[in-house]
């Protein structure tokens, strides 16, 4: 049986999601999943698309945040669903990874949901006593 990567839970007019991983890179990886799971169905086009990211946060939670804002904003201002990552650094104070993925057929996708924000609300990252890693993440839609 595969491990959960992540499981939503209800909440009032948003979405919740509750991310799992046994390493904080996996967290981030089932971060993404969670984003795009949430936007309903993305085809992509084939046509791909390659850019660095550089993120420094206080925080694991501030970095999470700014990591999926980072995301919606290429799936929303671009068009990209980036959903290969090789994470060349990654700690609590920030990340640095190359992002392989392609633009978006929109008129093959089926969107469930249009997410407005990534929010503070809820937002926590930890690591449980087994050493895995669990995030608790709020999307506006």
């Amino acid at each position: 049986m595969a491990e959960q990567r992540f499981e939503f839970f209800e909440h009032t007019a948003d979405i919740g999601a509750h991310i799992y991983g046994r390493t904080l890179e996996e967290l981030f990886r089932n971060a993404a999943a969670t984003l795009f799971e949430a936007f309903g169905t993305l085809q992509k086009s084939g046509i791909g698309n390659q850019r660095s990211v550089v993120l420094e946060a206080g925080s694991l939670e501030d970095l999470l945040h700014d990591w999926l804002t980072e995301l919606l904003y290429e799936v929303e201002a671009n068009h990209v669903l980036y959903d290969e990552f090789e994470f060349l650094h990654l700690s609590s104070q920030g990340l640095k990874a190359s992002l392989h993925g392609e633009t978006i057929d929109f008129a093959r996708s089926q969107t469930s949901e249009e997410i407005k924000a990534v929010t503070y609300h809820q937002l926590r990252v930890e690591q449980l006593p087994n050493g895995t890693w669990r995030a608790t993440v709020i999307f506006d839609v």
